[in-house]
């Protein structure tokens, strides 16, 4: 497999929807409800982290479980999400939401962003 800068368009596979969430006051309890916002729908690669990287940001409070590569893009930052809706293997739809922790610029070009950032959901229907 290719260093992890050297990206090419082929290897972006998965149908990924970017989501901002807004968090607002939740009517029946007391507490804050998230409501996401879908604000593009992207090509992208999802791959899990090591063990040594995971561990090394649990210390930081800030888990990182995914690796996720997509195009270039300005708007996202920390309030965002990433959404990947594939097929379970028994035929059914696996539904995997992300939270953005960190994000990188690939070689300093703005051609990819490297995006870290933690597993908060699967839901196999």
């Amino acid at each position: 497999m290719a260093e992890f800068s050297e990206t090419r368009i082929g290897q972006l596979r998965y149908r990924l929807g970017l989501y901002r969430r807004a968090q607002v006051p939740a009517e029946a309890q007391s507490g804050i409800a998230e409501t996401p916002t879908l604000v593009a729908t992207v090509w992208g690669d999802v791959q899990p982290t090591g063990a040594l990287t995971f561990y090394g940001s649990v210390q930081t409070d800030e888990p990182v479980t995914h690796r996720i590569r997509i195009r270039w893009r300005d708007d996202l930052d920390q309030r965002c999400q990433v959404q990947r809706v594939t097929t379970a293997p028994d035929g059914g739809t696996l539904t995997e939401i992300y939270r953005i922790r960190r994000l990188n610029d690939l070689d300093g070009r703005k051609r990819f962003l490297n995006i870290e950032a933690e597993q908060v959901n699967r839901v196999v229907a």
